[in-house]
């Protein structure tokens, strides 16, 4: 694969990462090398080579300015992947306690071919509680000849007490223009001809993965040949412009909801990527929106691929709402459970034209109702119920409405951890920087304490305003108050927002 073949060898080939590379070649440079690292970000942006060559670079017998020389024979080992004593290992796959156990006992043994043992833990989050509680006492002492790499995709999933004992380095998203580059430098060894066109739909659809953009260059080139044109570069990426997009995103505008759903369903009938179809249509409203909230003139529109409707739209500056809303909407539709149904996108034009539509919740708790109240609520977009939702806020204690908030903050970042929250504990004590919570299973507090404290302690210092340090405790079913009365959560209170009643148990 290309992407194999033209795996960087030496720092200087690593793309995108400059803050990282210069960082690590001035320590190895000058002798200052932490025993470990924690290197974090996005899939394809450079972390397991980065780590090999730090391997490569902290065993080099003949290293240079923090480079590795690729020739000597530590080098050519950990390059041929036959290093005994670089151990690459996969978290995900080796997770548990004993793993980690196994690989603690065999540290304290010298090096047998290199200078140094290197542990390169890949996808280090998947590890278990009782795995990183084995590896703590080794990241913090580890013996003079052995060296950590970890390795995430996902970073709030490490515990703060494995990264406090870490040098942590964010890898970011490799620019658009680094990927031009690097791929017209693959291409021009391969003898590939590519235009830039092409290569810029195919950085653009890579998402700053450098890996992934390698992957579909060789793509296209199994496709369409060695020299293949911008066009056959869009057909292999599924990006072919449909021009319906357009007509959709006008008809959004327009609040024509027959022509919309028409739209709808014939590309879904004629087999295209509905999914790609409706984000091409976002694409078209997010390119006209600035354009209508500045009111750019007409002589600075000239050439806009999207012309027609930007004239139409220019002296309507009311038309800005249902631009926003249709975005909106669009964006939330999930084609996960039936890609090829065009029922998520004609729900998300309704929903854009007709105002959010909500389920009879009362009805349905009751279990009855008529025709009539069965059907769809309609909620303007321009009217949020917001008095529902303020009156049950001042229903509730200081405590609740922390708690509240603090579900909310974590959700954004977490939804699994933030689910830990709903509903499931209580707040024992918040006071100063102390904030104890009391929690209802097990399951839930081990997962806060554990995976979940960083961010916890993070987002409510936002919340209070100050750092707070979180502590745990199970309560047990007596001791809490709030599963006296119907369960709480924000599913609860949506209900009730929107007309239902609790149900409380008889006794």
């Amino acid at each position: 694969m290309l992407y194999g073949k033209w795996r960087p060898r030496g720092f200087d080939e690593v793309v995108g990462q400059d803050h990282i590379v210069t960082t690590l070649r001035n320590a190895l440079a000058t002798g200052q090398v932490a025993h470990a690292y924690l290197f974090s970000g996005p899939r394809g942006t450079g972390k397991t080579t980065t780590a090999r060559i730090l391997a490569r670079a902290l065993n080099c017998v003949n290293l240079k300015d923090g480079e590795p020389c690729n020739a000597c024979p530590s080098c050519e080992a950990i390059a041929r992947g036959n290093a005994l004593d670089l151990v690459e290992m996969d978290a995900a796959s080796n997770r548990g306690i004993e793993d980690i156990r196994e690989l603690r006992d065999r540290i304290a043994f010298a090096p047998s071919d290199l200078a140094r043992k290197v542990y390169l833990l890949d996808e280090v989050h998947m590890l278990t509680t009782g795995a990183f509680n084995a590896l703590l006492k080794t990241l913090e002492e580890p013996p003079p000849h052995a060296f950590f790499i970890l390795a995430t995709t996902e970073l709030h999933l490490v515990p703060a007490t494995v990264m406090s004992r870490c040098q942590r380095y964010d890898f970011h998203r490799v620019p658009n223009e680094a990927i031009i580059d690097r791929l017209g430098y693959i291409a021009g060894q391969e003898g590939f001809k590519v235009p830039h066109e092409g290569m810029l739909a195919i950085a653009v659809q890579s998402r700053g993965g450098l890996r992934d953009a390698i992957t579909l260059l060789e793509q296209v080139v199994a496709r369409y040949g060695e020299e293949p044109s911008t066009d056959d570069v869009l057909a292999a990426l599924g990006l072919v412009h449909d021009e319906r997009s357009e007509l959709l995103a006008a008809a959004l505008v327009d609040e024509d909801l027959a022509a919309a759903l028409e739209i709808a369903r014939a590309v879904a009938d004629d087999g295209l990527d509905i999914e790609r179809f409706t984000r091409d249509t976002i694409n078209v409203l997010r390119e006209v929106l600035p354009h209508i909230v500045r009111g750019t003139p007409a002589a600075d529109l000239a050439g806009h691929r999207y012309l027609g409707m930007l004239e139409r739209l220019r002296e309507r500056r009311g038309n800005v709402r249902a631009i926003a809303a249709a975005i909106a909407e669009l964006a939330k539709a999930d084609f996960r459970l039936d890609p090829a149904s065009p029922v998520p996108l004609e729900v998300a034009c309704a929903s854009a034209i007709l105002g959010p539509l909500e389920a009879p919740v009362a009805a349905v708790a009751a279990g009855g109702g008529g025709a009539a109240e069965r059907q769809a609520v309609r909620v303007p977009r321009n009217q949020a119920a917001t008095a529902p939702a303020a009156e049950s806020r001042a229903n509730m204690t200081p405590e609740q409405a922390f708690l509240r908030d603090l579900y909310q903050h974590c959700r954004d970042t977490d939804i699994k951890i933030a689910g830990m929250l709903n509903g499931s504990c209580e707040v024992v004590e918040m006071n100063g920087d102390v904030l104890e919570l009391g929690f209802y299973y097990p399951f839930h507090m081990d997962t806060v304490a554990n995976k979940g404290r960083a961010l916890v302690e993070e987002q409510a210092g936002k919340i209070l305003g100050h750092p707070v340090t979180l502590r745990v405790r199970q309560l047990e079913r007596s001791q809490s108050s709030s599963r006296q009365g119907p369960k709480g959560g924000h599913l609860a209170e949506a209900a009730k927002a929107m007309g239902a009643t609790p149900v409380k148990k008889e006794n």
